[in-house]
Formats: C-alpha cells, sequence, structure tokens
C-alpha cells in the first residue's frame, strides 16, 4: 500500500506508480534528449533543486487546481528502484492526493525510509518525474544538469508565481549546469536541449 508518508515497500505498487508515469514520460530518457511523451507542450524552467523542495509544493497545487487532477505521482528514475529495494527496504516513488499535494509533497520527499535520511528522495534522485492524473502536465528534473521542466498545455500558469523562481532556458544553461565543480555540457548537448526546447517546448 502507498500513501503520502511512506514508500511502497513491493514491486506491485512501485510498477503502478511507474506505469502511471510513463503514460507522460519516458523513465529511460536523459537530457538532452526530449524526455515527455507528449511530442510539445508549453515548457517552464527551474533548477532541479526547487523541483524536490517544500516550496515546490505549491507549483504542483497550482498545475492541480488548473487541470482538475485527483492525484500526484512522484518517481524516481536514478538511482534505480533494486538500488533502493536493496538498500532501504523500499521503492522511491509515491502517489499524493491532489487536493491537498501543497501540504504533503515536502514530507513525501524528505521522508526518510527506515530513519535513514540517505534514502530520502530529496537526498539521493537524480532524475525524478512528477505527474498528474489528468495526464495533461508533467515534470522532468535530472541532476547532472541541474534543471527541472515543467511541461503543460498552457503558457503563464499561475504555478509561474507559486514561490519558485522559473528563468529562460538560456538562463538555465548559463547559470545551472556551469557551476566549477559540475563537468562542462558539451556543444552538442547543450544545443540538442535549446532545440528541443524552443521546437517542442514553447507551444502557441
Amino acid at each position: 500500500m502507498t500513501d503520502s508518508r511512506f514508500y511502497p515497500v513491493d514491486a506491485q505498487s512501485f510498477a503502478r506508480i511507474l506505469g502511471e508515469l510513463a503514460q507522460v514520460l519516458h523513465p529511460d530518457t536523459r537530457l538532452p534528449n526530449w524526455p515527455f511523451e507528449v511530442p510539445e507542450g508549453h515548457a517552464d524552467v527551474c533548477q532541479f533543486d526547487h523541483a524536490i523542495s517544500g516550496p515546490f509544493g505549491a507549483v504542483l497545487q497550482d498545475l492541480v487546481d488548473t487541470y482538475g487532477d485527483a492525484t500526484v505521482s512522484v518517481a524516481v528514475f536514478d538511482p534505480t528502484p533494486d538500488y533502493y529495494r536493496e538498500s532501504y527496504g523500499s521503492y522511491p516513488a509515491f502517489t499524493t492526493a491532489g487536493r491537498t499535494v501543497s501540504e504533503t509533497f515536502w514530507g513525501a520527499v524528505s521522508y526518510e525510509p527506515g530513519g535513514d535520511p540517505s534514502g530520502s528522495v530529496a537526498y539521493t534522485a537524480n532524475v525524478v518525474g512528477i505527474a498528474g492524473s489528468s495526464g495533461e502536465w508533467a515534470v522532468w528534473a535530472e541532476r547532472s544538469w541541474d534543471i527541472a521542466i515543467v511541461l503543460s498545455r498552457h503558457s503563464g500558469g499561475r504555478w509561474l508565481s507559486a514561490g519558485v523562481e522559473f528563468v529562460s532556458v538560456e538562463a538555465a544553461l548559463a547559470d545551472f549546469t556551469e557551476p566549477d565543480f559540475k563537468v562542462p555540457l558539451s556543444d552538442r548537448a547543450r544545443s540538442t536541449f535549446l532545440h528541443n526546447i524552443r521546437m517542442r517546448g514553447s507551444l502557441t
């Protein structure tokens, strides 16, 4: 059984959450490739850490209120589910009620299975997928790029003023992906990412 406070301990529950996310995201894809099932939409970009922080719950709440999602599902795609199961006895995923996601999101991503803080999504996740049950929006967050993308059907959504800073893709590539401690992105990776966002992430 899964609730917003605990990660599932059985493979069947995890597979159900993963299946829901796989309807809108490609779990095995990695940036700069397009990780969304839909070919295009409106892409809004923020920093990776924001997408697994408490204030992001307000962003999700505005998405839920806009699209009428009954639930919101979250899963870690990297590290592997097997790593979490073997290390912490649970799978890195949860589903929470849409109407209360702003209240439950941080508790769920910061939950420490077995009291071990290194098992929380906020601490260990490298690639995270988030989606509402409406299928009208999804979030892809990837630590190695230090980027999270919110893809939806509408531009200028009120989630953009929910307390998390969203920036242009150019600013994200300049400010998030080039810190001294990171391996710089190749020119090809940067150009592919820019092309995808500009051509597929700015639906008019």
